[in-house]
């Protein structure tokens, strides 16, 4: 081959590969403008088929329900804390009541229960208990102790003692004597009523005679038991007068001497008249005068008497002395018990 041949050759090669660079780069220029065209048409498609769920944002009313929410708690929290404040003041009243004398505990019992402050139930149950305590106090020699069974009962050795508010807020106690056979029971005796307002005690007379007829009628109670009872009863007595309270005239008093008028609920009786005469008879320290037609008198020992009074309406009238000797009625009919038909007997 010539050297012309070779240099047309070459050339010709040249051209070629120029060429074919230049049809390369049309087909990239294509690629480049056709791709974008593809992409969204694949974006296109996906979005069609699969609807992806876009990131939400929270709205108002979300967060109305958070700010809802949170109030809610806040009205928790502070109930919560006006609970727990209520709470702890019902324990500093009781720490105060428990650690409270009968003064402090008298000044409660006006405030709580006569004016009607705000107390809770555990509160005035505790008050209660606690000023019901002073008043037993002279107990204690017999054992008094609050029962295991019932929270508005104290016992003793001889007796319990039930208490209870009424509807004015008095205290009132009721005695509960174990009888001889306790084939039979006796209802608790409703006997004494204390009064804080007015600070005073009075005893239930007709309840004291009832307690004569259990033991000499319906020999449900023994002499001892009566005896104990009034004995304790008297020291409560006086105990309650150390503390301010005025005590009402009582049949239970035997503090001093007995002068007593009664009125029998029976009408009188010869054939009971009969029987005391015969017993005042038989005894060399009694004796028996009529007085009138109406009018008898029992003259007993140790300066003692009892008049027997018809009236006209056949009622009997009863008047007690024991001179100069200290006796409740309850001593003086244990002591003369041949004397107690004209107040109690059967029916």
């Amino acid at each position: 081959m010539s050297h012309k041949d070779e240099t047309r050759t070459i050339e010709q090669e040249n051209e070629a590969i120029e060429s074919l660079d230049g049809l390369a780069e049309q087909e990239n220029e294509e690629t480049e403008e056709a791709a974008p065209e593809v992409e969204t048409e694949s974006i296109t498609e996906v979005t069609e088929e699969n609807e992806p769920v876009e990131e939400r944002k929270p709205t108002v009313d979300e967060n109305q329900l958070y700010l809802d929410s949170k109030e809610k708690d806040h009205l928790d929290i502070v109930s919560m804390i006006e609970t727990a404040e209520i709470e702890l003041a019902d324990l500093r009243l009781r720490k105060y009541l428990i650690e409270a004398d009968f003064s402090g505990l008298l000044d409660s019992f006006d405030r709580y229960l006569l004016k009607d402050e705000p107390i809770s139930p555990i509160g005035k149950t505790s008050l209660i208990e606690y000023f019901t305590y002073e008043l037993l106090k002279p107990l204690n020699d017999i054992g008094l102790e609050l029962s295991t069974t019932t929270y508005d009962r104290w016992e003793t050795r001889h007796f319990s003692i039930n208490y209870s508010l009424d509807e004015q807020n008095h205290l009132i106690f009721s005695f509960v004597l174990p009888t001889i056979d306790q084939r039979y029971q006796v209802e608790s005796i409703n006997l004494l009523e204390v009064i804080p307002e007015t600070m005073e005690v009075t005893v239930q007379d007709d309840r004291v005679l009832s307690l004569i007829r259990y033991w000499s009628v319906d020999r449900v109670f023994s002499a001892g038991q009566i005896t104990i009872f009034n004995h304790k009863l008297n020291q409560l007595l006086a105990h309650a007068r150390k503390l301010g309270f005025i005590v009402n005239q009582t049949l239970l008093d035997n503090t001093k001497p007995l002068h007593l008028n009664l009125q029998s609920e029976f009408e009188f009786s010869e054939s009971v008249l009969d029987d005391i005469f015969i017993v005042a008879m038989k005894n060399p320290q009694y004796d028996f005068e009529k007085l009138t037609e109406e009018k008898f008198k029992v003259l007993l020992d140790k300066g003692q008497s009892l008049t027997i009074t018809k009236n006209e309406q056949n009622q009997t009238g009863l008047t007690i002395s024991s001179g100069d000797y200290h006796r409740s009625v309850i001593d003086f009919f244990i002591n003369y018990e041949f004397l107690v038909p004209l107040m109690v007997r059967k029916n």
